[in-house]
């Protein structure tokens, strides 16, 4: 009989700064329609899965046999199976890392991918990479000058304290 292992899975923003000024959230589709190619059905099912685990608190502490059954895995749950070779597949290619034995610190963000995965990638899935980062991109900036824009108008309608004249003495 195999004794239950809890596994924690916290959500921490990148560790580059670059990823989270522009990566994408884990349930876009670009995860699935471009990442997964490169890491894999399962590590894509579970990258989007996390953000449902984390609605209560940034950290879910789940059964890893339980997640693993839930993801299709069955019981292959030891330290070699396939639910750890998933987690340790989202360390190598650097969208989590391990910071205890049963604790993995997700990153909520995904980087685009890089040039060299974009090589090795069929046309269609370097297509939906041009498409799914543009619209993403498009709408980061939208979203960017619109808070421009908001920051612009509550500084307009702060009233302003007039400076006192250059030729007044203090004493």
């Amino acid at each position: 009989m195999e004794t239950q292992r809890v596994i924690r899975l916290h959500g921490v923003p990148h560790p580059q700064p670059q990823v989270r000024q522009v990566g994408l959230p884990l349930d876009h589709a670009y995860i699935e329609q471009c990442w997964a190619p490169v890491i894999g059905p399962t590590s894509v099912l579970l990258l989007r899965r996390l953000p449902v685990l984390w609605r209560e608190g940034m950290t879910a502490e789940v059964d890893i046999a339980d997640l693993a059954q839930s993801l299709g895995l069955g019981n292959s749950t030891g330290r070699s199976g396939a639910m750890q070779h998933t987690l340790d597949r989202l360390e190598r290619f650097r969208f989590a890392s391990f910071s205890g034995p049963d604790d993995l610190d997700v990153f909520t963000e995904a980087p685009p991918l890089s040039s060299r995965h974009l090589e090795r990638l069929p046309a269609w899935t370097v297509k939906r990479h041009e498409h799914l980062l543009g619209v993403h991109l498009d709408e980061l900036a939208r979203l960017h000058s619109r808070s421009d824009l908001h920051a612009r108008l509550n500084r307009l309608s702060q009233p302003r304290i007039p400076a006192p004249p250059s030729h007044a003495i203090t004493r």
